[in-house]
């Protein structure tokens, strides 16, 4: 039995080194720890959790501050912005308020301009009529100023008789007002008396009225 035994364990032991010598890894590693080897106190100190749960809450606040210090500077830089626009705005209005004045002074000398001009051409057109034309004149504005008909005399130089005979013959005052020569009257006047006085008017002061301009201009 013994045999036997004996030999059925040196055969366990042909077998097992036949499987270390095909697969090596079933071979059995030893590790020898020393006393020096092992860790004398623990991996993570308590100081050092307590470091780090510190540095993290600075951290924290530190960013807690910057986000704080960045709003601030948006409004700032929003309130700038906005004063710009303002200031802007403020210059721009004070620029078209400027440059409506300066139109309108521009409008209002233009203006003066053009009526001086069309004064001029008149009274170069009024300086550049005939005797006739004048006395038509005259005699239109005189019967202009008579709202009502009534019997009166109209004298005349006998340079301008005929013009003025010729309107008053298709007017309505043919048959109240009786035409008068006389040599006494300047050239260019008229004059209309009845009852109640004399109404005398000449050509300079009709031309000054008709081309804007003072008759003791």
């Amino acid at each position: 039995m013994a045999g036997h035994f004996m030999a059925c364990h040196g055969g366990l032991n042909s077998i097992r080194f036949a499987l270390y010598q095909e697969f090596p890894m079933l071979a059995k590693r030893s590790i020898t720890l020393t006393a020096t080897a092992l860790l004398p106190e623990p991996v993570l100190r308590r100081e050092d959790i307590a470091n780090s749960l510190l540095a993290r809450d600075v951290l924290a606040d530190a960013q807690r501050q910057a986000e704080q210090m960045l709003v601030l500077e948006q409004e700032k830089a929003d309130l700038l912005h906005q004063q710009a626009l303002v200031s802007f705005w403020e210059n721009a209005n004070a620029f078209l308020a400027q440059l409506q004045v300066q139109r309108e002074v521009l409008q209002q000398q233009a203006m003066t301009a053009i009526e001086e001009l069309l004064s001029e051409s008149l009274r170069h057109l009024l300086d550049d009529t005939t005797l006739a034309e004048r006395a038509r004149a005259l005699v239109k504005n005189l019967a202009a100023s008579q709202l009502n008909e009534a019997v009166a005399t109209l004298s005349v130089h006998p340079d301008m008789a005929e013009p003025v005979a010729e309107w008053l013959a298709d007017s309505r005052f043919a048959q109240y007002w009786q035409l008068k020569r006389d040599a006494s009257l300047t050239t260019e006047s008229l004059r209309l008396s009845d009852a109640n006085g004399a109404f005398d008017i000449d050509w300079a002061t009709l031309r000054n009225g008709l081309a804007g301009r003072d008759s003791s201009a």
